[in-house]
């Protein structure tokens, strides 16, 4: 990927508390954007503090935190969203992060990253891939899952095959991201019509 690359791109940290193995794989996946030419926001959830999503309050709009996750999500081409992996699913503050959005996450496109305790991550990665997917938007259909193993003692990933796939999901949402995106917003100045397709639905 060129250094001349003009992706936005916004790093979701899906845990509700400061891990240092989620810390470890949002870290990497940020420094490879970065070095891909993307201009890259981190939206740490452990530091929000989102309220419990309640439909139809609202109130909620006028929170700091609702707004800050609103307004980077809506800046941003494309995504990577890191999960814990909690009982075969994602995190519950990721999931709360995704209640709060729909049109800013619709015609974008996301790589997806998981930190498991022994398993193999493939049902919070799915859970991931499929809240996106019901915000019309887009996956990579390559993904990451960081075991217990893969960290050392303090925290710090150590396998390079892990590594390595990581940087391929970062590199891969940088290079797609706007093409997604810049393809999305032609088909919606479409209008609302069929040929629009999806982002018709979005005018």
């Amino acid at each position: 990927m060129s250094a001349g690359s003009s992706a936005k791109i916004t790093i979701v940290s899906g845990s509700s508390r400061l891990e240092s193995r989620v810390r470890a794989v949002v870290g990497l996946a940020a420094e490879t954007a970065g070095a891909a030419g993307a201009t890259v926001e981190v939206v740490p959830l452990h530091e929000l503090n989102l309220p419990v999503m309640v439909y139809g309050d609202r109130s909620q709009d006028d929170l700091p935190a609702v707004q800050t996750i609103r307004r980077r999500a809506a800046w941003a081409d494309g995504f990577i969203l890191c999960t814990p992996e909690y009982h075969g699913n994602m995190s519950g503050c990721l999931k709360n992060w995704f209640d709060f959005l729909y049109e800013e996450l619709a015609g974008k496109f996301a790589g997806v990253l998981a930190v498991t305790g022994g398993g193999g991550g493939d049902m919070s990665i799915t859970a991931v891939k499929t809240s996106f997917a019901w915000c019309h938007g887009f996956t990579l259909p390559y993904h990451v899952a960081a075991r217990a193993v893969d960290f050392d003692a303090e925290g710090n990933l150590v396998n390079n095959m892990v590594a390595d796939r990581i940087r391929r999901v970062a590199y891969d949402v940088v290079r797609y991201a706007p093409v997604v995106r810049g393809a999305f917003e032609e088909a919606r100045r479409l209008g609302p019509g069929v040929q629009a397709g999806v982002a018709g639905a979005h005018t």
